[in-house]
């Protein structure tokens, strides 16, 4: 039992009594105070919420700078509209913008889902991409590589969480493993297929070496004939060094007929690799013969079109006879034992005069000023290209060459081909050579 204080008189009573036996006071404690403790309690809760909530708003309250930052990233995510393959760099350019936000800001992008429903969106069709790359690799064959790259460097391009959504890499995997056994298979039947080593074998060891190189590390390992390869490459250039040494040995002493033999010592020379051909002793023979012969060939063309006085060659239109080649100022007239008409050179100028004789023997009129072209000139060692005048004779008549003049079929003139040339030349000895395209062949002319 315990002691209470009656609120009225003051008197200690017992606090299971009634009332006060001092003044009749009504006792019931509990029903008095309980009610004041639950609305002090209730009251206090009420203002912790309020308070809250204050708190709670002015914290997630943004200012102008912020509101700006969120509706940045609200509007880059509302511009991916519809996701295709075509959307990353929308949906990264969100996910930036969205990643650099306060977690304040970002509580306040109402469409964040949107941007991570695109993001799933395209990891998908991403996937779906790749998936449908390794679907078309089907059998694999030796033609499979491209498809298989195709696939694989579409897969490799992908991100980790995209690569777990496509449901097929394995089959990329085989694919991969199974283009490599056939690829090693080849290369041992390409080395089976050499055969023994002749002078013909080496376009077949260049195929398996090859397609031997294009092998990885790995698969390189596993090719049960590799020795034999090495070993058709070692007899096929010992075979080649030999015989190219014995062909070099046979050309003898060089003559234009010599020509084919040089270009079969030349033909297997070339066939060796650098290494090889360092085991050609007598290399230098070759090209000392090949010196020889381009020399020589030289010398023949240059006198098969070498015109002296008298020598006549034909083409399809025409025939040409080379007459003389004078040196004057003048340029003169088939006839000169009477009156006559002349060219004459400027003061420090004389003519190198080369005359023929040409014959039209097409069926057509011809013009004679198409006939002459590139004139060229060795004069004293120096090379030099030179103009020309064009000028046709009959009798004591001497007339210059226009576009409009022409022969007709079965015609012959004298033609003219003056070069202008120093004065000099009419009283030094120097050589003059003189190359000219004459109905369209190259001559050559030794004036002296």
């Amino acid at each position: 039992m315990a002691l209470v204080k009656c609120p009225e008189c003051g008197r200690e009573v017992s606090d299971t009594a009634g009332t006060c036996p001092g003044c009749g006071y009504s006792l019931n404690t509990k029903k008095r105070e309980l009610p004041v403790k639950k609305i002090g309690i209730v009251s206090g809760v009420a203002i912790v919420i309020v308070v809250c909530i204050i708190i709670i708003v002015s914290v997630n309250k943004l200012s102008e700078t912020e509101q700006a930052d969120v509706d940045r990233v609200v509007a880059a995510i509302t511009s991916i509209e519809e996701v295709s393959l075509t959307s990353e760099s929308k949906i990264i350019e969100a996910e930036k913008l969205y990643n650099e936000l306060s977690a304040k800001c970002q509580r306040h992008v109402g469409n964040h889902k949107e941007l991570s429903d695109a993001r799933d969106t395209y990891n998908n069709l991403k996937a779906e991409e790749t998936i449908d790359l390794i679907n078309q690799i089907g059998t694999v064959s030796l033609d499979s590589q491209k498809k298989i790259d195709k696939a694989q460097k579409s897969y490799d391009e992908l991100s980790d969480e995209q690569k777990e959504l496509v449901s097929n890499a394995e089959n990329l995997s085989s694919a991969i493993n199974e283009l490599s056994d056939l690829r090693i298979d080849d290369v041992d039947l390409k080395i089976s297929d050499i055969g023994t080593v002749t002078l013909d074998s080496k376009e077949k060891i260049e195929e398996a070496r090859s397609s031997y190189d294009e092998l990885s590390d790995d698969d390189k390992s596993k090719v049960s004939k590799y020795n034999d390869l090495e070993k058709a490459e070692s007899d096929y250039e010992s075979l080649a060094v030999s015989t190219c040494m014995s062909l070099i040995d046979g050309i003898g002493a060089v003559t234009l007929e010599s020509k084919e033999k040089i270009d079969e010592a030349k033909k297997i020379y070339q066939t060796l690799s650098k290494e090889t051909r360092e085991k050609v002793t007598n290399y230098v023979d070759l090209t000392s013969a090949e010196d020889t012969y381009t020399q020589l060939a030289k010398e023949e063309e240059e006198r098969q079109n070498t015109l002296n006085p008298g020598d006549t060659f034909s083409t399809a239109k025409w025939e040409v006879t080379y007459t003389k080649t004078n040196i004057s100022a003048k340029i003169l007239p088939n006839n000169t034992s009477g009156a006559y008409l002349y060219y004459y050179a400027e003061d420090d100028e004389t003519f190198v005069d080369i005359v023929f004789q040409i014959k039209n023997v097409n069926t057509d009129i011809l013009g004679i000023e198409d006939m002459v072209g590139t004139c060229k000139i060795e004069y004293d060692g120096s090379n030099l290209t030179k103009s020309y005048g064009l000028y046709t004779s009959s009798g004591s008549n001497i007339d210059a060459v226009y576009s409009w003049d022409g022969l007709d079929a079965l015609d012959s003139t004298t033609l003219h081909v003056a070069i202008r040339m120093p004065r000099e030349v009419q009283t030094n000895d120097k050589s003059i050579t003189v190359k000219l395209m004459i109905a369209g062949q190259e001559k050559i002319i030794h004036v002296r």
